[in-house]
């Protein structure tokens, strides 16, 4: 393992991991991406592969206020990370970001529109802070300062209830200056 210069491309430069699609269903989940270094975790992009008809309250625009999308489906964002102190027994703990809408929806109206995702669709949500605060639906509030992650950390994403929506998600990331890689 090595560190390189604070400034290196591998520090610089945004990744993507994709987390691939999920079956239909309700709390369908995608497949574990793990840490391979201390890592900041910028975003979510969630594309819709089939659309759902369920009605769901998400958090919007950091605010942590309420919207309302119709015909979507819901997703969260979950952290399994250890809480224990360096040496001692591992003591596992989860964070849930989220729920985020897989949606068309604007956040300027409530109850209003029908159908409002379509497949191919695809919603950016930048991700930051702690659990339940700072989570930001793509919006006017953008914060793009990600959360930190430690090697050996894993993130899943889980859809909402809608028994017929199917999304596809991948998660954008950096890795943390003077972090060690391979």
């Amino acid at each position: 393992m090595k560190s390189m210069a604070y400034d290196h491309p591998a520090y610089t430069v945004p990744q993507v991991a994709s987390l691939g699609a999920v079956t239909a269903g309700a709390a369908a989940a995608t497949g574990k991406f793990v840490a391979f270094a201390s890592l900041r975790i910028k975003s979510i992009v969630a594309a819709a592969i089939a659309t759902g008809t369920s009605t769901y309250a998400s958090l919007w625009n950091g605010t942590a206020t309420i919207a309302t999308a119709v015909g979507a489906q819901t997703f969260s964002l979950i952290h399994v990370h250890n809480t224990a102190a360096a040496g001692a027994t591992p003591g596992l703990n989860t964070a849930t970001w989220g729920p985020f809408a897989l949606s068309l929806f604007d956040g300027t109206s409530t109850n209003t529109q029908t159908n409002s995702s379509k497949p191919g669709f695809a919603n950016y949500v930048p991700v930051s802070g702690v659990t339940g605060t700072g989570t930001i639906q793509a919006g006017a509030a953008v914060d793009n300062t990600g959360f930190q992650v430690n090697q050996g950390d894993s993130l899943y994403v889980v859809q909402g209830t809608d028994a017929t929506a199917v999304g596809a998600y991948s998660l954008e990331y950096s890795i943390q200056p003077l972090a060690n890689v391979t």
